[in-house]
C-alpha cells in the first residue's frame, strides 16, 4: 500500500490510540516506523494536539540510546510520527531465548535504559511503560528505548478516566496501579522488575488474571529477590532491590542518581599497593591504628548523650514518615459539619498503628502542644478528638460523614472529634465504599479500602471501533490493550458507534474475573 511519501510494510502493532506499521519513505529511500493515530479519534481536536505534541516532544530527545523521531506527518488523513526503525529483535523477543539471560546482558540493558532515562527525564519527559518489549536491541548490539509517547498522549480525558491504570501491569509500579500521579520514580521500579526478568528469565509481577497481576504488585516486597542472589553479585543484587522498592521514596531519587551508583560500581578502583609490605607496613599501621581507636573512643564517649539524641529523632522520622503531616478537620457552627485546617499548620508526627491496634506515640502525647503548634491552638474547640490516616486501592475521593475530606493518596492523619463516624470512599468506576469508624480521644485508626478486592476485568474488542459504557458511564474507546476494571456484580454493557444501531448486553462479573468480549457491528457477525 503506498501513501503520498510512504509504502506500508506491515502492521506491526496496535495501541488505544495508533496503529504501528513498518515503512518504507520513499523520498529518502529508508525503512521508518510510522505511528499513526486512529481515524475515529479525529474528531476530539485535544487529542489530536496532544499527538503532535508527543511528536515534538519525542523528538527532542536524541539520544543513541533512544529510538529517535524524525517527523511528523499524514497518513490516509490522520496525523503520524515518523520514527527510526530498528533492525533487531525487542528484549522481550531476545529472552526467549534462556541462553542469553545473564548478569552480563543485565547490565548492558541497565546501562542503556538508564542513560535513556536520564537523558529524557531531564528534559521532562516521563515513559511510563519500561518493559522488555519497549526495549529494542539492533543487530550492533546497540540498546534502544522506544515508545516514549504513551507518556503524551495514552492518558488523554477522553480515552481514560482521573485514576484510570496506564502501563503494562506485570510491570506497573505500585503506585501506578493505585492510579497516582507517578514520576521518574516510576520509570526506575518497571525497569527493575525488567531488570529481574533479564537475569532470570523470571516475570516476577505476573499473573494468571488481571486482578492477580495487581494483587502482586501491591504486596510485593523487594526482599523476595534474595532468591536469586546465587545469580548475580552482592551490589547488583542489592542496586535491584534499591530499584524496586515498593515505597518509591526508598528507591533511587533519580534515574541520574540511579546511574551514578551504576557506574560507580561497574569503575569501582581496586585497592592502591602504595604502603611497603612487611614488618615495616604493620609498625606504621598499628601505633597509628591503637591511636585512631582511643581517639575515636574518646569522641563517643562526649557526643554519646547528643548522639543518643540525634537517633531517637531519626528514629521516629523513619517511622513515622508516612504520616509525617495531620490535616485537621473541625467543627463549623452546625454539628457534624467539618472544615479543613492546612496540613502545614501541624508539625505532629503520629506512629501508624501496628495491626488490629489504635495508638498515639506516648512522646506525642506528653508534648502535645509542642508537637501539634499553632495547630494545637486553632483548634482548642475540639477537646476530645482523635485521628484516623486513609487509604485507598487504587484511589477514591474521601468523604467523611458526607462531607468531602479530599482525594486520596491523603498525606498524614485528619484530626476529629471523637465518636463514631461514616468514611465513604467513591470511584467513578467502583460501587462506593462505606465504612465506619470508631475514633477514640488521642488515638489514631486506620481507615482502608480496596476496590480491586471485589473487581473483575473485561477485555473488549469491536469491529470496526466503539465507544464503551458499562451502567451508562463510559470507559474506553476501542481499539484498547487494557482491561476495563469494574465492581463484580451485574453489569450493562453497552457498546456505540454513530453510524450503528447501539449493542447492548447484561453480565455477570464475578470477583477476579477476566472476561474477553467480542462485539461486531459489521453484517453477518454478532456480539459476543
Amino acid at each position: 500500500m503506498a501513501q503520498d511519501n510512504f509504502t506500508i510494510l506491515e502492521l506491526i502493532s496496535q495501541s488505544p490510540t495508533t496503529s504501528v506499521y513498518k515503512a518504507h519513505q520513499n523520498i529518502l529511500d529508508r525503512t521508518v516506523l510510522l505511528k499513526v493515530l486512529h481515524k475515529h479519534l479525529l474528531r476530539d481536536k485535544d487529542l489530536v494536539a496532544r499527538f503532535s505534541r508527543e511528536a515534538k516532544a519525542c523528538a527532542i530527545l536524541k539520544s543513541e540510546n533512544i529510538v529517535q523521531v524524525y517527523d511528523l506527518t499524514e497518513v490516509e488523513g490522520s496525523p503520524a510520527i515518523v520514527m527510526e526503525y530498528v533492525e533487531g529483535k525487542s528484549l522481550e523477543d531476545l529472552l526467549q531465548n534462556k541462553d542469553v539471560r545473564s548478569e552480563e546482558l543485565m547490565k548492558r540493558v541497565a546501562l542503556s535504559v538508564l542513560k535513556a532515562l536520564s537523558y529524557a527525564h531531564d528534559r521532562g519527559v516521563i515513559h511510563r511503560d519500561i518493559k522488555p518489549g519497549n526495549i529494542l536491541v539492533s543487530d550492533d548490539r546497540t540498546i534502544k528505548v522506544t515508545d516514549f509517547g504513551l507518556a503524551a498522549v495514552s492518558d488523554a480525558p477522553s480515552l481514560t478516566m482521573e485514576g484510570s491504570l496506564i502501563g503494562t501491569p506485570a510491570y506497573m509500579s505500585p503506585e501506578q496501579a493505585r492510579g497516582e500521579t507517578v514520576d521518574q520514580r516510576t520509570d526506575l521500579f518497571s525497569l527493575g522488575v525488567t531488570l529481574v526478568e533479564t537475569l532470570t528469565g523470571e516475570k516476577i509481577l505476573a499473573g494468571r488474571s488481571y486482578a492477580e497481576c495487581i494483587s502482586k504488585i501491591q504486596s510485593f516486597d523487594a526482599r523476595s529477590i534474595d532468591r536469586f542472589a546465587s545469580q548475580c553479585s552482592l551490589h547488583t543484587l542489592e542496586f535491584l532491590k534499591r530499584l524496586l522498592a515498593p515505597d518509591k521514596h526508598n528507591r533511587f531519587a533519580s534515574a541520574n542518581e540511579a546511574l551514578a551508583s551504576f557506574e560507580g560500581e561497574e569503575n569501582e578502583p581496586t585497592l592502591s599497593p602504595a604502603l611497603p609490605a612487611g614488618p615495616m607496613r604493620r609498625r606504621i599501621l598499628i601505633p597509628g591504628a591503637i591511636g585512631l581507636i582511643l581517639i575515636a573512643g574518646i569522641v563517643f564517649a562526649l557526643r554519646r548523650p547528643a548522639m543518643k539524641a540525634v537517633s531517637d529523632i531519626a528514629d521516629s522520622t523513619a517511622a513515622h514518615k508516612d504520616t509525617a503531616s495531620t490535616v485537621l478537620l473541625k467543627p463549623r457552627h452546625a454539628p457534624g459539619e467539618f472544615a479543613r485546617v492546612p496540613a502545614e499548620m501541624s508539625q505532629g508526627i503520629y506512629r501508624k498503628p501496628e495491626p488490629g491496634r489504635k495508638t498515639i506515640p506516648s512522646a506525642a502525647a506528653d508534648t502535645s502542644e509542642v508537637a501539634l503548634g499553632t495547630a494545637a491552638r486553632v483548634t482548642d474547640s475540639i477537646t476530645d478528638s482523635g485521628y484516623i490516616a486513609i487509604h485507598c486501592t487504587p484511589w477514591a475521593k474521601i468523604f467523611i460523614d458526607n462531607e468531602y475530606a479530599g482525594t486520596t493518596p491523603i498525606s498524614g492523619s485528619i484530626k476529629i472529634p471523637t465518636g463514631d463516624h461514616t468514611v465513604t470512599f467513591s470511584n467513578p468506576n467502583f460501587a462506593p465504599i462505606v465504612k465506619q469508624v470508631d475514633v477514640t480521644k488521642d488515638n489514631l485508626s486506620i481507615v482502608d479500602a480496596n476496590f480491586l478486592k471485589s473487581s473483575g476485568y473485561l477485555l473488549v474488542s469491536v469491529e470496526p471501533w466503539g465507544n464503551v459504557y458499562v451502567d451508562d458511564q463510559f470507559r474506553e474507546t476501542t481499539p484498547s490493550a487494557q482491561p476495563i476494571v469494574v465492581s463484580a456484580g451485574t453489569r450493562r454493557i453497552r457498546i456505540h458507534n454513530p453510524a450503528f444501531q447501539d449493542i447492548v448486553k447484561s453480565l455477570d462479573v464475578k470477583p477476579g474475573d477476566t472476561l474477553r468480549l467480542n462485539f461486531s457491528f459489521l453484517p453477518n457477525k454478532e456480539g459476543k
